[in-house]
């Protein structure tokens, strides 16, 4: 098993209101509180730029390969952005995925 760093970008879509920003704002919380209450990631970090509307979302986890890395950090964000109302499926019309970078952890990092 290796310790990979995930970040996951996602640009918030408008919803209810016409204004991303504050969507945003709302919604940041909530997820910020879901993805740091998972146990089975580590590291993990939440930026948003309320200028251009997007989340980066940054997580460690431990597995075997990047895929099944990326494939358990998007199941972290699917996850995070339920808590905030926008429930899965469907959470991607409110947010789109954008990029995704997965990268191995140097050994003795953690």
């Amino acid at each position: 098993m290796t310790n990979y760093l995930v970040r996951v970008e996602c640009a918030a879509l408008l919803g209810a209101s016409d204004d991303v920003r504050a969507e945003l704002s709302t919604d940041f919380d909530l997820i910020a509180d879901a993805l740091f209450d998972l146990e089975d990631v580590h590291d993990q970090d939440l930026t948003a730029d309320l200028a251009t509307g997007t989340l980066t979302f940054s997580i460690g986890v431990v597995a075997d390969d990047e895929f099944r890395a990326l494939d358990r950090a998007l199941g972290a964000v699917r996850t995070a952005l339920h808590a905030a109302g926008r429930g899965t499926p469907g959470w991607e019309r409110h947010y789109r995925m954008l990029r995704q970078e997965v990268e191995e952890e140097p050994v003795g990092v953690r």
